[in-house]
């Protein structure tokens, strides 16, 4: 092995059909911009598994983009951090485009390539399998690839947090969390005294609940086919737990969200579940001047439609990425709130106990048993 690389164990995804396997990798020093990290947990996001069973990667690929732990190594232009400190790794963008200098860095030009396409911004692939002499397996999913035990970062998708902190616990933040808070606190900036429906309550319908409680509205109504979701959504702050089999029809649904908020209609929507006809629903369930956030865009090439009468009482739908947030500022914003009281999302987290269990959460997930696993990579971070 070269002296400027890394062995390493990392969950391996080789189909869109098969499970996460554990195996050696080799990864690379890092470049002069770059951080390597030692991962000390990662959960598991919605947007891995969909990314892996719909084959919207290259295989074979490590995904992982819900990371933190704590810096080993550091590229000879990186001043920001020192070896040691405890980071939570979240998406990644280019800094230069108008929308990243505009601090609107989640809908970067480049956020496709970026965070998606398995490669560095160069093209070139970090991980390699021990048999191979060339680097030949896709990482860099987000520009971290945390289903390992070691992951390269940059500096702009990494962040500092306080080494008092639980650091396993702070993983969702870099995604999950930060995307249904943010959509709520930054996105809509949802206003006290309002009405919100929030349809799916994953780990990002339950953090956009948690943000509308601190955001003070005054009905918060949670929608989702899972009972134990529903009454999570209650405990979090959720006014309302509405199970759509319990509507003779979907419009019968909407009439109802609409009588809870005075009749008129929510002032925000939201959906997380990517099914056009419950983001339907979401819009319908908004009055006029209402804002409908659609989170998950579904698989591409997925196609929803909206009356266009519907729109004329200045109706609009918004399409969100990473809750608008710019991590570095809205991530120690989320934790304050939870040192506070305010946000307790680890309400939400079941933990498993070694990276060869990513393909035990993954399923767990699936089947809609838990809300969002914490893998742990290093045991004594326990």
């Amino acid at each position: 092995m070269p002296v400027d690389e890394l062995e390493i164990q990392a969950a391996v995804a080789h189909s869109s059909g098969e499970p996460f396997v554990t195996e050696k990798l080799h990864l690379r020093a890092p470049a002069a911009n770059e951080i390597r990290v030692k991962i000390i947990a990662t959960s598991v996001c919605h947007t891995d598994l969909m990314t892996k069973d719909e084959a919207l990667c290259e295989f074979p690929i490590v995904l992982g983009h819900e990371g933190a732990g704590v810096v080993h190594a550091l590229g000879d232009s990186v001043t920001e951090f020192d070896i040691g400190d405890h980071v939570v790794l979240s998406y990644d963008y280019c800094g230069q485009c108008r929308q990243c200098k505009d601090h609107k860095p989640s809908y970067c030009n480049d956020h496709g390539s970026l965070n998606f396409a398995g490669i560095r911004p160069n093209g070139d692939k970090t991980h390699r399998r021990p048999v191979s002499e060339t680097a030949d397996v896709f990482g860099s999913f987000f520009q971290q690839s945390s289903f390992a035990t070691y992951a390269l970062s940059h500096v702009s998708n990494t962040i500092k947090v306080d080494k008092s902190l639980p650091l396993p616990m702070l993983a969702p933040l870099g995604c999950g969390v930060q995307t249904g808070a943010g959509t709520v606190l930054n996105t809509l900036q949802v206003k006290s005294d309002t009405s919100i429906v929030v349809f799916g309550c994953g780990c990002v319908g339950l953090s956009a609940i948690m943000a509308a409680k601190v955001a003070d509205a005054k009905n918060i109504v949670a929608v989702d086919v899972n009972p134990a979701r529903l009454q999570m959504a209650l405990d979090l702050g959720a006014s309302h737990a509405l199970a759509p089999a319990d509507f003779a029809e979907a419009a019968s649904l909407v009439e109802h969200v609409k009588s809870i908020s005075q009749g008129s209609g929510c002032q925000y929507a939201i959906d997380t579940t990517g099914v056009p006809s419950v983001l339907r629903q979401a819009f319908d369930c908004c009055g006029p001047l209402g804002v409908t956030a659609m989170i998950a865009p579904g698989v591409p090439g997925t196609e929803v439609c909206i009356e266009m009468l519907g729109l004329l009482p200045g109706k609009s739908l918004r399409g969100v990425i990473q809750g608008d947030s710019v991590s570095k500022i809205f991530i120690p914003e989320l934790i304050d709130l939870w040192q506070r009281g305010q946000f307790p999302f680890e309400k939400m987290l079941t933990r498993y106990a070694s990276i060869d269990k990513i393909e035990d959460a993954a399923q767990a997930m699936g089947r809609g048993e838990i809300i969002k696993p914490i893998v742990i990579i290093d045991p004594e971070f326990e």
